[in-house]
This record gives C-alpha cells, sequence and structure tokens, in this order.
C-alpha cells in the first residue's frame, strides 16, 4: 500500500522536539526507503498483497508496526539515530537484514509511526556525482535526480532512457486540457470532485452538476490534476515506474506465471493463456496486455464487453458471441461498451474484417485487440502505458524516422490515471513473484520549460456559492437578495422603523459551510456584514451585503395631508361624506399619505374609534406638528344621527315656521340646497330623498 509522506508534517515534528529536547531533534535525519526485500512475515500474515518491506515494532522481530502498513522504495522516513541499534538474527524473522537495524519515523494516513527497518534499506538523499552525470548525460533535467537515484540504487539493472518531447510542457498541458479529452471518474462521493475541472464547459457552480463525458461517472478533469498526471517526475518510483516500460513483447513477457498473478481473482485468469499467446505472436508485451484488459473490463464477473451477450446500440440489435477484451472502440459515450462490442462486430453492418474482426470468440478479441494495440500505437512510437494516453512523442517520432500521429491525438484512452493504475498492477505482479531486478528499461519523456514541480488540488468540492441570502426586518417576512452565487455585493436600502434584521443564507453545496448569517442590529446610514462560504476543499467566497437604514423623512403637516387628500373642506366643515362613510376609511386615506399621521374622531367629549361618520362629529387630523380639526356635516342629517329621515323634515319645518330655529352644524345640515338659505327648497328636497324620488347631493 503506498503511502504519503507529509514532509511539511515532519518539519514541524522536528520544530517541537528541538524546542523540548535540542538533542534529539539533532539525533534524527531524513532519508528515503531503497529496498522492498519482503521480511519473513511477510508469507504468514493473511491477505499479505501489498507490496514494501516490514517495519518492526520491537527487537523481538515478530510484530510489525501494522498488518496492512509497508515501507516502500521512494517512501520518506525520518532515522533516530538516538537510539541503540539493532543487531539481526541470522535466521527466521529479520534475517533479511545483513547489516543491523536502525529505528525510523514514517507518517502515513495523517499519523506517524515508528519501528524497526533495515540500514541497508534506507537512503540519505545524497546524490554521487557518478549518478548525476549518468543522468545528465542520458538527457534528464536535475529535477529528475530524486526519483531517478531511488529507483537505480535499488534496482541496479534498471535502465532509464530520456525521451525528449520538444515541446514545452504548457503547451503540452494546452492540447490536453479540453472538455472531454482527459477525464477522471467521480467516485465514492465527493472523494474526487476537487480533482474535477469549473471551467463552464465542465461545470454549472449554480447548479453542482459536472458535465458527463462518458458513462455516467467521467468528467473532465482540472488543469491542474492533468498537470500532475502528465509529469514524469511524479511517478518516478517503483510502484508507477513502469508506465515508461516498452509495451512491446520479450521472452519475460512469456512467462504465464507473471501473467496469472495479475490476473489474479480476476474472471480474467482463465484467459491467462490467451494473453501470453497473443502476445508474443503480435510482438506486444503481454504483461501489458493483461494488466490493460484488467483495467478496461476486470472484475469478478464477467464484464458486458466480455461477456458474450447480445446486446443493443443506438436501437440496434446484435447477436450474443462477441468480445472485445481491451474496449477498443469504445470511446466517450452514453454505452461505451457497447460501443466496443459494435467494433468487435466490424462496425454496423459487420463488414470490417481488419485486425482479425469480427471478434467472435475471446480468443480471436485477445489477439485480434494486441494486432491493434501493435499497429495502431507500437509502430507509430505510442510504445509505453503513458504515450498511449499522452501522444506527447510525435516530434521525437518523427526525428527518428518513425510512423506518428500528430500531437495530443490519437490517444488510446481518455481516463488520466490509466497509465498509473496499469503501471502499479505490473509492479506489484512482478514484485510478489521476485521479478524487479531484472534488466528493465523505461523510456520517460522529457519537456522543455517544466514547472519547479506540479501538485494535485485539493479534495472536496470547491462549490462555495450561496443559493439563496435573505433578510427579514423586525423579524418580518424574509425577501431574498439574489439567487446568483457568482454575485458578492448587495445593497439593500431599509426605511427607518427597520431596528433589526435577520441575514439568511442556503448553499449550493451541502458540504460548504456559511459563516456571518444570524440577526443584526441596524445603525443609522451603512450596515456593512461579510457572509463567507468555506467549500468543502477549503476555499473561501465573501459576500458583502449593506443595509442601508434611511433616515426618517420630516413628517408632511396637517395642511399637506389634507391638500393631498380628496376630502371636501368648507371652512370649519368636514363636506362631500356619504351617509356610509366610516371612521376607519378616514384613517386610511389620510395614512396613506402620512404613515405617521392621527386621526382623532369625538361625539362631543367622547372619543369616537368605529362606526360611520355623523353630523356634528369633529374630525381631528395631526401630523407634522400641526393639528386640524373639522365639524362633520352629511347634508340631510340635521339631527346627527347619519340618517334622513321624518324627524329631519319636522327640524326643517319648525325652522321655517320659526317654532324652532336651527344653528351652527344642524343649521348647515339644513342647507340642502346650498344656498345659505333655509326653505321651502330644502323641505322639498329632504322629503324626496325620504320618498326615494331625489337623493341630497353631499358634494
Amino acid at each position: 500500500m503506498k503511502k504519503k509522506i507529509t514532509i511539511l508534517f515532519l518539519f514541524i515534528v522536528s520544530l517541537f522536539f528541538t524546542k523540548i529536547n535540542d538533542t534529539y531533534a539533532a539525533n534524527t535525519y531524513s532519508a528515503k526507503i531503497i529496498n522492498t526485500i519482503p521480511c519473513a512475515l511477510y508469507k504468514e500474515l493473511k491477505n499479505a498483497n501489498a507490496t514494501g518491506s516490514c517495519m518492526y515494532t520491537d527487537n523481538k522481530f515478530n510484530n510489525l508496526t501494522n498488518t496492512t502498513f509497508w515501507v516502500d522504495t521512494g517512501d520518506t522516513v525520518t532515522v533516530h539515530t538516538d537510539k541503540t541499534p539493532l543487531t539481526p538474527p541470522k535466521s527466521g524473522h529479520g534475517s533479511e537484514c545483513k547489516s543491523e537495524f536502525v529505528y525510523i519515523g514514517i507518517d502515513y494516513k495523517q499519523s506517524t509511526y515508528y519501528g524497526y527497518v533495515c540500514k541497508d534499506f534506507i537512503w540519505d538523499g545524497t546524490i554521487s556525482e557518478e549518478l548525476k552525470t549518468k543522468f545528465k548525460n542520458a538527457g534528464f533535467p536535475e529535477s529528475y535526480y530524486e526519483g531517478l537515484a531511488v529507483m537505480q540504487i535499488a534496482h541496479p539493472n534498471w535502465k532509464f532512457v530520456a525521451i525528449p518531447t520538444g515541446v514545452n510542457f504548457e503547451a503540452a498541458l494546452n492540447g490536453e486540457d479540453v472538455s472531454g479529452k482527459s477525464l477522471m471518474q467521480k467516485t465514492g462521493g465527493n472523494n474526487n470532485v476537487g480533482y474535477l475541472s469549473t471551467e463552464e464547459a465542465d461545470y454549472n457552480w449554480k447548479t453542482d452538476k459536472y458535465t458527463v463525458y462518458d458513462s455516467s461517472t467521467w468528467h473532465q478533469a482540472s488543469r491542474q490534476t492533468i498537470a500532475y498526471y502528465m509529469d514524469p517526475r511524479n511517478w518516478l518510483s517503483d510502484m508507477y515506474v513502469f508506465q515508461f516500460e516498452p509495451i512491446s513483447y520479450t521472452e519475460m513477457d512469456d512467462s504465464l506465471t507473471v501473467v496469472q498473478t495479475i490476473l489474479k481473482g480476476q474472471f480474467l485468469l482463465k484467459y491467462a493463456q490467451n494473453f501470453v499467446n497473443a502476445a508474443k505472436k503480435a510482438d506486444v508485451s503481454a504483461v501489458y496486455l493483461a494488466g490493460l484488459s484488467k483495467q478496461e473490463v476486470g472484475g469478478t464477473t464477467a464484464n458486458v464487453a466480455i461477456s458474450g451477450k447480445a446486446f443493443t446500440y443506438n436501437g440496434i440489435n446484435y447477436p450474443a458471441g462477441y468480445y472485445n477484451f481491451y474496449n477498443i472502440g469504445a470511446s466517450s459515450d452514453a454505452h461505451p461498451a457497447q460501443k466496443g462490442l459494435v467494433y468487435a462486430y466490424g462496425g454496423t453492418k459487420g463488414t470490417d474484417t481488419t485486425y482479425n474482426r469480427p471478434w467472435n470468440s475471446p480468443d480471436k478479441a485477445i489477439y485480434g485487440g494486441a494486432l491493434f494495440i501493435h499497429d495502431t500505437y507500437l509502430a507509430y512510437f505510442q510504445n509505453t502505458g503513458y504515450f498511449k494516453k499522452w501522444n506527447v512523442v510525435a516530434n521525437y517520432a518523427k526525428s527518428i524516422g518513425s510512423k506518428y500521429y500528430n500531437l495530443y491525438t490519437h490517444q488510446y484512452m481518455t481516463a488520466i490515471i490509466a497509465p498509473s493504475t496499469e503501471a502499479k498492477t505490473a509492479y506489484s505482479s512482478y514484485y510478489s513473484l521476485g521479478l524487479l531486478d531484472s534488466n528493465f528499461t523505461f523510456y520517460i519523456p522529457v519537456y522543455n520549460n517544466m514547472p519547479a514541480k506540479t501538485t494535485l488540488p485539493k479534495k472536496g468540492s470547491p462549490n462555495n456559492y450561496t443559493k439563496t441570502i435573505t433578510i427579514s426586518k423586525n423579524g418580518g417576512t424574509a425577501t431574498n437578495l439574489s439567487t446568483d452565487g457568482s454575485k458578492t455585493e448587495y445593497e439593500l436600502h431599509v426605511d427607518s422603523k427597520a431596528t433589526k434584521v435577520n441575514i439568511g443564507a442556503t448553499l449550493v453545496n451541502s458540504a460548504a459551510k456559511v459563516t456571518g448569517t444570524g440577526e443584526k442590529t441596524l445603525a443609522l446610514g451603512d450596515n456593512v456584514w461579510k457572509l463567507v462560504v468555506t467549500a468543502e476543499n477549503g476555499t473561501k467566497r465573501t459576500y458583502t451585503i449593506n443595509i442601508i437604514k434611511d433616515k426618517a423623512e420630516k413628517a408632511k403637516t396637517a395642511t399637506e395631508v389634507i391638500k393631498e387628500s380628496d376630502l371636501h373642506i368648507d371652512g370649519n366643515y368636514l363636506t362631500g361624506l356619504t351617509l356610509t362613510t366610516s371612521i376607519s376609511s378616514i384613517q386610511s386615506k389620510i395614512n396613506k399619505i402620512e404613515s405617521t399621521a392621527k386621526v382623532t374622531v369625538k361625539n362631543g367629549n367622547t372619543e369616537v374609534t368605529s362606526g360611520n361618520l355623523v353630523t356634528g362629529e369633529v374630525v381631528t387630523i395631526e401630523s407634522g406638528g400641526e393639528s386640524k380639526s373639522y365639524t362633520v356635516v352629511l347634508y340631510g342629517d340635521i339631527n346627527g344621527d347619519s340618517k334622513i329621515n321624518a324627524l329631519d323634515l319636522l327640524k326643517v319645518q319648525k325652522h321655517i315656521l320659526g317654532i324652532n330655529k336651527l344653528s351652527g352644524t344642524s343649521l348647515k345640515a339644513a342647507d340642502v340646497s346650498k344656498d345659505n338659505n333655509i326653505n321651502s327648497i330644502d323641505l322639498l328636497k329632504v322629503q324626496k330623498n325620504i320618498l326615494g324620488i331625489s337623493f341630497i347631493s353631499q358634494e
């Protein structure tokens, strides 16, 4: 099991111990593992499929730090020289060491493990001048030296050949960073989403959806991720260097045992001999063919591509009995396996016979696919797993007179992890069979103007968008400011009566976190608050919200309010009302003009708060420091009961006869003809209103 070593963590640990014990800190140094000879306990452990050497917990040599924990070639460790070295036993556990055991610490999955490893298996990182000269003469830049040195010291028989691509690394990255061309599979929830592209064509920030380019889980990798997988220096270790191994046939590849080891536990194991036979005939590495097939169609049961069952593609039904062991022709598609089977069939009409098609038996498919790989890749100098995925070798192929395809075209797969995955499969098989020290040669590409280093992005979703930002005033209904998470600055005006607001936010990605929400107290003028959304991968986006509390406007005076209203004012009287004009309707009319205005109605000394207005009631309007009062007059309602009836008619008659003279408001209400004279005309109008013949106008 490969471990990621956190050098920064070791540095922090070193600083910590320096403060406590300078002697302790001085007695450590950093080193690398250069040998992975299995210990005697290796064969005794259940499911001991991991590669690497044992690390013993104590001087008894019969306990390991962890049954799944191994130290591999290239791993960085801290050697503690203050611990007394141990002499290895002559036989049994620990006897694999021929010198002495030293005490080391190594970071693994955010923990530090301690134990003993053979001193012969570690290297202090000093590259000899002889190796530097060797690598320089081979054409490798200095940034390759450390990785090459570890492997060269561990495996003196290995040979490293620099292939000058003749292209700038950035130019190559431009050629591969094309939507749909360099894919990574999204697995296990959010485990790999941090490695995916968030460019416009590949991702929608507002919906948190990635564009699907193959099947249902394959998406475009980010530029930083592509750069990491393209950079050969990241794969200069035992476990991954075999992606640079030539995939042409060698005698070692004729070993059925090697192929069987690769396919152990796979449905494909039954075809091990077929791979060996096909490799020899097609001049392609059997190890590569088996590893490629495992990568493409592996599993404990028959994959769709090798089940031999009938299938349907693009609405066309195809018969049973066709196989595709390398998914050749299964380019990006919603149903890639079925698309590859159409190729195996010989095209939609079944008439294409190149590469031994139709592949209507497993043996024909395994051999025919091997021919395809030889004729279309090896013959064009795309002769390693790396070059089959990344065609950056066209310039070099042209320079040596080889056939070639244009740069960044004719690439076997879109999956950027495929070369490293296939390399790990080959390494594990060679390791378990004790073949790592054989005479391997590796063709390693070198680019012009390479960056100092490349790193993977952080894991986890980068989405730090808000879905909504809401504001509620004084506990009222929330207002949604925006549904566009790309906008980061907002401004909202509130009136002078708002004293508090509550800021809320919902996020596009459920794994993101937000700070800055909650209840806020408003001051007059600008109130600036910031919401900070932190994505799952730690990236932050800040939203700035300015809530402006407006100054209170000067209230309109009562005179101004009355002027803007449609109330009829006749001197000190309020006229133009109907017999059904309510007190609340007058209040509403006034408050629409000035919300702070107050309306009071009194009948004598008694305040009236409901019902209809009647003659004689006094309406007072207060606003802007001014108060205006008017007496209500309903023409014909002489006795102030908001009705026109016989009682009102009698009052007019008595006034005309001089029996009981009217005055003030009653006199005003009796002048229904509005000629400032109470006479028979007014009497007649009241009588007709009572009889329903005609009605008195209040205008």
